[in-house]
């Protein structure tokens, strides 16, 4: 089977999507060279890791500017059987299509995005997916999401779960970790800064502990800024514990790899998420878990994180605090946490995924008698 996939994103600095997409090219890549013929669309000026299985079609500029265009020109060039891409597939594709789709979480909370970005969101997404012969999600919670914001296309979401990211598995960098943290105890959240992410009800039962002499510990938050986050650095700012709460940015993955790997507590307390990988890297390093009891979150934590109520910053404190003052606890999340991340892998969503473009290609083969 030939296979062409959307990478355009790697090397962009797009969180989750380029996760996704660099995992599933190491899962097929373990799969092995019968699996499937991968042929990988990058942008221009990305340098593709090593990879015998999966050959690399690198876009020129003017191909990749206008990506809807360079899509089906590719997919022309390596006579693919079936085109995969994320969100967005271009109206010109003629072959088989899979689209993935994280989330919908833009009509669960439109709020949260631009005008611009639910506009186009609202706009292509449903497009997409109608025209797809088939659409992959990386959870049941996402499933159900779809199905309820977009029944027609219901009977044609497949769950294929993902994987921890690279970050897992790099060697960490202890001493940019430390001086970042100043050697100190420190409770690490990750995640970009965002309302969704519930970031500034974190930092808000941070404060409440500090000042009630619970912990003298640091906060430090990994993430770029995006909309709406000068409120939470506002916040930040203002408070009497500035100097201990640190937004660090993006960081690399060695970096965030140390941070996971030596933290007091890791909290995720978003709003919704489609899978919540930092969930499952946090997990894969070593670091005890709090994360929110919605969306997705709980079919990736299992029983191995604290599981809050994400809009009582009372439950994230009480947690936290059980977590500073328990070093069994903390003993035994890490135990649990290895074991659940051990269950994921990208060679299993590789496997997945193949079966759905064994299927779409099915069915799109069906459509056309």
């Amino acid at each position: 089977m030939r296979v062409l996939l959307d990478a355009h994103m790697l090397g962009q600095r797009e969180g989750g999507n380029e996760t996704y997409v660099a995992g599933l090219l190491d899962g097929f890549a373990e799969l092995g060279p019968t699996a499937a013929q991968i042929t990988a669309l990058y942008s221009p000026g990305y340098t593709p890791r090593p990879g015998p299985h999966a050959a690399a079609q690198l876009a020129d500029r003017s191909d990749v500017r206008r990506l809807l265009f360079a899509l089906p020109v590719a997919a022309r060039r390596s006579a693919a059987d079936v085109v995969h891409v994320t969100y967005n597939a271009p109206f010109q594709l003629t072959g088989a299509t899979v689209v993935t789709v994280h989330d919908v979480i833009y009509r669960r909370y439109p709020a949260y995005f631009s005008p611009r970005v639910r506009l186009l969101l609202n706009t292509l997404l449903p497009l997409s997916m109608r025209r797809a012969d088939l659409v992959i999600t990386d959870s049941e919670a996402s499933r159900h999401e779809i199905a309820h914001y977009y029944p027609a296309v219901a009977e044609k979401v497949r769950v294929v779960p993902i994987a921890a990211g690279p970050v897992a598995s790099t060697p960490p960098d202890v001493a940019a970790a430390e001086s970042l943290t100043g050697g100190r105890p420190f409770v690490l959240a990750v995640g970009t800064l965002q309302p969704r992410k519930n970031i500034a009800r974190l930092v808000e039962a941070y404060i409440r502990l500090r000042q009630a002499g619970v912990t003298d510990a640091r906060l430090v938050v990994v993430g770029q800024a995006a909309w709406q986050s000068s409120p939470i650095q506002r916040m930040a700012a203002e408070s009497p514990f500035a100097g201990d709460i640190i937004f660090p940015g993006y960081l690399d993955d060695a970096t965030v790899a140390a941070l996971y790997r030596r933290c007091t507590a890791f909290v995720y307390p978003s709003l919704y998420e489609g899978f919540g990988l930092p969930v499952l890297e946090a997990m894969a390093c070593g670091a005890p878990v709090i994360t929110s009891n919605l969306s997705s979150l709980p079919e990736v934590a299992g029983d191995a994180a604290l599981l809050v109520d994400p809009h009582s910053v009372e439950a994230i404190g009480t947690a936290l605090a059980q977590l500073i003052e328990r070093p069994e606890l903390r003993a035994e999340l890490r135990r649990r946490g290895a074991q659940r991340a051990a269950q994921f892998s990208w060679e299993r969503t590789a496997r997945g995924v193949l079966e759905v473009y064994h299927e779409a290609v099915e069915r799109h083969r069906a459509r056309r008698r």
